[in-house]
């Protein structure tokens, strides 16, 4: 009994928190509001200050500085290696995490609750809440970065193939890359999106090297796909040669890549066969004599 009382007394505090926090934001979006409007001449626009990504967004950045640097440097690289801009997408995502940590273990005690569960359940299912709330925005995240790499490992090839055509037309690096992004657009939106980056960074950054270094730290193609760029680059290499010579490679590995997975399938294949094949095919076979032996012996 007392241990019931404890749970129903942490999730109302837990969710009085939840509550003054939330209205504590939605108070300061509004404040922020008032004031760009009188100071900066911004108009007032309740809509924003409505909208569920803004409040994510300003819950993050309040909240960033109980991250250590190192925690927010690790947050960046996993948001930059799934095909997000971190300087845009690190508060929303911090300000998610946050939520999570708070609603998830909520909603697990309230539906154990509403179940008519007893203490012990009660109490594992706000421990699953907790630890959905910390580790799911994470695998959610890990989940997106394998998409983009996957992403990234097929429209890589065309891309660079699109782009020998573009040098060898006569085209600069920028403006071929400019072409690339937009014709590749249409069939594979995230490689378009790495080389509009990249076509950025090439602007504004002052060294070459450090816009090619940075999209090498996205993915492990584009890795490789930088560090020929940039060694072309210095060396005075043709960029056509280059630009072929890692297309080919590309093409290569991933034939390896599916000619190994079709080698495993054979050995994948065994589990479901001697789970489900064999047992039918046993009492196909033998049910018929073992019908007939029993109505001998009968």
């Amino acid at each position: 009994m007392t241990a019931s009382l404890g749970l129903v007394a942490l999730a109302i505090a837990a969710a009085t928190a939840t509550l003054l926090l939330m209205i504590r934001e939605m108070h300061l979006r509004a404040l922020d509001a008032r004031v760009s409007s009188a100071v900066l001449g911004i108009p007032d626009q309740p809509a924003r200050s409505k909208d569920m990504i803004g409040w994510f967004s300003s819950l993050g950045t309040r909240y960033r500085r109980f991250y250590a640097e190192e925690n927010v440097d690790e947050l960046k690289a996993l948001l930059q290696s799934a095909g997000f801009n971190h300087h845009r997408t690190l508060p929303i995502w911090i300000g998610v995490k946050v939520f999570c940590m708070f609603a998830f273990p909520m909603a697990a005690f309230l539906l154990a609750q509403l179940l008519g569960s007893d203490t012990s359940n009660t109490l594992t299912l706000t421990l699953v809440g907790v630890v959905l709330g910390i580790m799911g925005p994470r695998l959610v995240m890990m989940v997106m970065k394998r998409r983009f790499d996957a992403a990234i490992r097929l429209g890589m090839p065309d891309a660079i193939d699109l782009l020998v055509v573009c040098s060898e037309a006569g085209m600069g690096l920028e403006s071929g890359l400019q072409r690339v992004a937009a014709e590749i657009g249409q069939t594979n939106g995230p490689m378009a999106r790495v080389l509009t980056d990249l076509l950025d960074d090439l602007r504004i950054l002052p060294n070459r090297f450090d816009a090619f270094e940075k999209l090498g730290a996205r993915s492990e193609g584009l890795r490789r796909f930088g560090t020929m760029i940039s060694q072309s680059l210095q060396y005075g290499t043709p960029l056509s040669q280059a630009l072929r010579s890692i297309a080919a490679d590309l093409r290569r590995e991933r034939i390896t890549n599916l000619e190994e997975r079709a080698h495993k399938l054979g050995a994948k294949l065994t589990v479901p066969m001697v789970l489900f094949l064999l047992p039918a095919m046993f009492v196909i076979l033998g049910g018929g004599p073992m019908l007939n032996l029993i109505h001998a012996f009968k």
